[in-house]
């Protein structure tokens, strides 16, 4: 007998084998059971996930003469047929080569024929989005009110390409990826069936390249009993998909956590030697990378990390080890490593300067460190700016009415005497009872406060000296040349008025204007 690859030979022939779609199935078993056939489906999805055999599945059921509950009984004329591909009442096409308007009139001109031995006359379309637009108008009245015996499958990867009048007349069915628990499962079955060995590391390994698909999955399976002799383990399949050495892989990566280029380097080359796809190395690490993201984010993430139960504690204390802000970065430079290599080719060279780049980065010091420190040194310069000032200077309200040369120098004998009988003393506030604030000393009231605004916040003494200021009602006019400045004064008018007020001995009446 020839042989049969896997994909084909372990294809599922009843809906109890089809791996992971456990949604689709209830809903065309619920059909089958209650007699309420639709003239139309649509089964979407990624590659390699049972489409077109769920729609074969489907087509036996319909026609099944001797159908055990929802199950087809692949023992009739008709499953058989199926199963052998010769039925001439369930009929596969290849949209990708069958996308013309002529190949449309055919089959509009063949679904009005009566149906040879069975129920319905079953039409699978596979890669049906490969259809042309007039095709797909040339088949919309048909599809719109077929005759009673004939039932499309449509079978597509890019759902997205359908147009919205043929999506408005099927019942969709949307396809998901097999989990890995799944993968893993059907792929422990083949190497049961086949006498093959495999510890659960290699079988992970192929799940985790799959990405759900089962087919894929297969596949490699196959390759690697033709590669081993009997046997397999996790550092067969690395070599196998191309990513080298399992075990030089690992060094790679703790050479990655430990900030040792020199090491990684190393790993990287040796993995060269041993004719590891780059690009095929950088998406394992991104895949590695990932799954300690979600990890560190929240250990509660486990359920998503698909990788056997045995390496789930250590890939946590992995995780824990680095800091959310390093695997970010790992992530972002591999992710930019991997498009410069498409791009620009020098895949060792961009391999290894992002290895670089990943060992020399530190670890950044958290947020609320920095602020921690700002607030410290804020409030050392807060306590510094608050210590009283030695002031010699008189009242701002004796500025109004200055002494004679005379009087100045009788003063400031006076004090003499005073500051030989007492040590000199901080200056005491104004009075509350300051003095009414005309146009010559709001003047002298103004230039006092831009001095203390100078000590206190010099920003806003650099916006305030560009004002005009007049007395106005008992109070200060101060006007503006800009709405910017405006707007920036007002914004810390609170410290304004409390200078002013300090300097006036009481609140000042304030208007800001342009």
């Amino acid at each position: 007998m020839p042989y049969l690859a896997l994909s084909r030979k372990w294809r599922p022939q009843r809906f109890g084998a089809v791996v992971g779609q456990a949604h689709v199935i209830r809903t065309l078993q619920t059909v089958l059971r209650s007699g309420r056939v639709h003239h139309a489906y649509l089964f979407s999805g990624p590659r390699g996930v049972g489409k077109t055999t769920m729609a074969r599945i489907f087509a036996k059921a319909l026609n099944c003469s001797a159908r055990e509950d929802a199950e087809p009984c692949n023992a009739c004329d008709s499953c058989r047929g199926v199963n052998a591909g010769a039925s001439l009442d369930v009929l596969e096409i290849d949209a990708a080569s069958n996308n013309s308007v002529d190949d449309v009139r055919e089959l509009r001109e063949n679904v009005k024929l009566a149906t040879v031995s069975s129920p319905y006359r079953v039409y699978i379309i596979d890669e049906a989005h490969m259809l042309s637009m007039t095709a797909w108008n040339a088949l919309l009245k048909t599809l719109e009110e077929p005759p009673s015996h004939v039932v499309f499958v449509f079978a597509s990867t890019e759902k997205s390409r359908f147009p919205a009048t043929i999506l408005s007349r099927c019942q969709q069915f949307e396809f998901q990826r097999a989990s890995h628990e799944e993968v893993v499962g059907r792929l422990r079955e083949l190497a049961a069936d086949e006498g093959f060995s495999i510890d659960d590391d290699g079988l992970a390994l192929i799940a985790q390249q799959s990405e759900g698909c089962l087919r894929d999955a297969q596949s490699v399976f196959e390759q690697l009993i033709a590669f081993s002799e009997g046997s397999a383990d996790a550092d067969d399949v690395s070599r196998l998909l191309g990513y080298g050495s399992a075990y030089t892989l690992r060094r790679l990566i703790d050479a990655l956590y430990a900030r040792q280029a020199e090491q990684a380097i190393d790993a990287a080359s040796e993995l060269a030697d041993q004719g590891a796809d780059v690009g095929q190395c950088i998406r394992l690490l991104l895949a590695h990378f990932h799954r300690l993201l979600r990890l560190r984010v929240s250990p509660a993430l486990r359920r998503t990390i698909d990788v056997p139960a045995s390496s789930i504690e250590k890939l946590q204390s992995e995780a824990d080890s680095l800091t959310i802000d390093r695997i970010q970065w790992t992530i972002k430079t591999l992710a930019r490593a991997d498009r410069d290599i498409r791009t620009l080719g020098y895949s060792v060279f961009l391999f290894e300067l992002a290895l670089v780049d990943i060992c020399r980065i530190e670890d950044e010091v958290p947020l609320a460190g920095i602020l921690q420190t700002l607030n410290t040194i804020e409030g050392r310069l807060s306590s510094v700016a608050a210590e009283p000032v030695l002031d010699v200077r008189r009242p701002l309200g004796s500025i109004a009415s200055a002494p004679s040369a005379v009087e100045a120098r009788g003063i400031a004998e006076d004090d003499a005497e005073v500051a030989e009988d007492r040590p000199m003393a901080v200056a005491e506030p104004p009075s509350s009872a300051s003095q009414p604030i005309t146009e010559e000393y709001s003047a002298a009231l103004w230039a006092e406060a831009l001095r203390l605004l100078g000590q206190r916040d010099a920003p806003l003494r650099g916006r305030v000296e560009t004002a005009t200021v007049s007395a106005s009602d008992g109070g200060l006019l101060i006007s503006v040349p800009s709405r910017v400045v405006l707007n920036q004064i007002t914004a810390r008018e609170d410290t304004l008025r409390k200078v002013l007020a300090e300097v006036h001995g009481s609140p000042v009446v304030l208007r800001l204007t342009m």
